[in-house]
Order: structure tokens, then C-alpha cells, then sequence
């Protein structure tokens, strides 16, 4: 039998996380701009707690602990976000937690991490070896792996993503999901067809790590090779069992995406919205030339990060003020 979500659990973890996640917006397409249709519109999980959907999962996993396993602690393996997302949920629930993340991490990543956790520690080039680092210290320390999606509790909380569209969107008829690992795409998905089974489920990968498409063509979990692509959360080598068998249930198609589309759609996003976004979270803007959205009444784009690195726009705007003589030297930004 298929690995399946039950939309119950999908229903359950909304409602344990509630308290602890924000409900984020939709917005419609930009005015005075024939870039996209009026009808399209954006959901900014980007402005959730943690800056991305990482939050729903962790919460939803943390928050069934028990007082011993939150006592040991919590790990994670993380490109970035679920680090990100897994620091912050423990220290608001008073969990330590130790986050695994790659070597080559950018200082921003590894800065966002430790915010909310010294201890983080630096591991592989890329983060399957990250997590296989991490997974070996969790069963060594008997604290728990928290996986960034190959697990129930995080599929499920991921899924509340799902509903929360279909309650803002309820004439929903097409969604575009960016895909890492699978587990956004798999709990959404789960939500959203078992509710409405008409919506249109479109994933979006760089063509630099497909890794749902190329175990989907292999009709099983099949690794990359090698991964390579700026969008570090979206670059994990395999998806798992569990968001595989989801994805062959619910989704459509998938869209690849290069790097220099998605660099593209950060300005666009940035000019048309004010959004400062990562490259895997405007993955799906890149996408929208190859979909005929006047096929569709109610179409969703889901930006799902926003941990984007923004130092250099502070750094232009202090050194001019510096040369203006408006901002003391001794004031730094660091």
C-alpha cells in the first residue's frame, strides 16, 4: 500500500500549532504590470515565523514530545530554513537543540541559526552528509531527529499550509510548490486534493537538483548524482519514500527552474512587492512562463522563504550615509 496523509492529522496539526505560526497572506498580482494575469495570486509564507513554512512541521513535531525527549533535546540537518525553523520552535518551548548544517552554509544561514542556538555545527558539503552527521550524533546522544521531511509530524504540519489557502482561497484551482526534499509539495498536496480534488498541483525544482522528477522518472527513491544550484534549500540529493508515493498520488507535473530565472524573479519579486526573498522561495515566479495561467480562474504561486541575505543593502546604504556625513563612523552595522 502507497504511504497516505490522512486529512484528520492534516486537521489535528492545525490546530496544535496554531498558536505558535502566523497566518500568512495573500496577496494579489501587482497593479500596472502585464508580467502576470490579475488573477494570480501570492501566498507569502515567506513572512512566517522562522521566514519560512519550516515553522509548521517543527511545532507540530515539537509540540508532541514528551517531557524526556524535550528534556535530551532536538536535532536537525538543515540547507538552512528547517535549521532556521528548528532553533527558533525550540527555544520558544525550551527544547535544546543542536543544528547540523553544510561547511559552505553562508555566514547570513549560519547567523539566522545561531540567533536562537549556539550550538551548531558545521558538517559535509552538501546536506545529505550533513544529515547523516546528524542522524549518527542524535542516536548517540538518545536526543530526537527531527527530519526536514521525511517524517508524519512534519508532513502533517506542513499540510496545514494547504488548508489555510483553501480557507483564504476557497475557488483555488491551480497552486505552484517549490520542492526540496518533497515534504511542502507532499503534506500540501495531501491537504488540498483530499479537500478539492479539481486543484491543479504544479511543483517547481531547479534544473540543478531535480530531485523528485528524476526519482519520479525512476518510478522509485532514486539519488542525484550531484546537486548544483544556488537554491541551497531546495538542493537535497533524494526525497524520501514517504514524499514520493504522495507525489505520485497528487502531483501533476513539475517545472524545472535554472539559477538565473530565479535571480531574475528575487528583483521581480523585490520590485513588484517589497520582498526580499531567497532563491528557492521565488522558485515558483521563475515557473509562471511555462504555465498557461488563463487556463485557470483562481491560480496561487507559493513563496515559501525569505531567509535571503540583505547585508549588502545595508552596507551601500551606511556607506552612503558615511560619505554624506550623516551617520557617525563609529556606528557600525554589524
Amino acid at each position: 500500500m502507497p504511504y497516505t496523509m490522512p486529512l484528520d492529522q492534516i486537521r489535528q496539526a492545525r490546530e496544535r500549532i496554531r498558536p505558535y505560526v502566523r497566518h500568512t497572506p495573500l496577496a494579489p498580482a501587482p497593479h500596472l504590470t502585464s508580467d502576470v494575469p490579475a488573477h494570480l495570486r501570492l501566498k507569502l509564507e515567506n513572512l512566517q515565523v522562522g521566514g519560512s513554512f519550516k515553522a509548521r512541521g517543527v511545532f507540530n513535531t515539537l509540540l508532541q514530545l514528551d517531557d524526556e525527549a524535550r528534556r535530551r533535546g532536538v536535532v536537525a540537518a538543515s540547507g538552512g530554513n528547517h535549521g532556521v525553523a528548528l532553533a527558533y520552535g525550540a527555544y520558544t518551548l525550551g527544547i535544546p537543540a543542536t543544528i547540523f548544517l553544510p561547511a559552505a552554509s553562508t555566514p547570513d544561514r549560519i547567523a539566522r541559526v545561531k540567533r536562537w542556538t549556539e550550538d551548531v555545527q558545521l558538517v559535509g558539503s552538501v546536506w545529505d552528509e550533513a544529515h547523516a552527521a546528524a542522524s549518527e550524533f542524535a542516536a548517540a546522544q538518545g536526543m530526537v531527529y527531527v527530519h526536514p521531511f521525511d517524517a508524519d509530524a512534519t508532513i502533517a504540519g506542513q499540510g496545514t499550509l494547504g488548508l489555510e489557502l483553501l480557507d483564504d482561497l476557497p475557488d483555488l484551482d491551480c497552486v505552484l510548490i517549490a520542492i526540496g526534499g518533497g515534504g511542502l509539495i507532499a503534506g500540501m498536496s495531501a491537504a488540498i486534493r483530499q479537500v478539492k480534488p479539481s486543484v491543479r498541483i504544479i511543483g517547481v525544482e531547479p534544473t540543478g537538483a531535480p530531485s523528485l522528477q528524476h526519482s519520479l522518472d525512476a518510478g522509485k527513491v532514486e539519488p542525484l548524482p550531484e546537486v548544483v544550484t544556488i537554491a541551497e534549500t531546495l538542493a537535497p540529493r533524494s526525497v524520501s519514500t514517504r514524499t514520493l508515493e504522495l507525489a505520485q498520488q497528487y502531483v501533476d507535473e513539475i517545472l524545472l527552474v535554472d539559477d538565473g530565472a530565479m535571480i531574475d524573479s528575487m528583483r521581480w519579486l523585490w520590485l513588484h512587492y517589497n520582498q526580499l526573498v531567497e532563491p528557492s522561495g521565488v522558485a515558483v515566479i521563475a515557473a509562471l512562463p511555462q504555465v498557461d495561467l488563463a487556463a485557470y480562474r483562481c491560480p496561487v504561486a507559493l513563496i515559501c522563504g525569505g531567509n535571503a541575505a540583505a547585508d549588502s543593502v545595508f552596507d551601500y546604504y551606511s556607506e552612503a550615509a558615511l560619505k554624506k556625513g550623516s551617520l557617525s563612523p563609529k556606528v557600525t552595522t554589524s
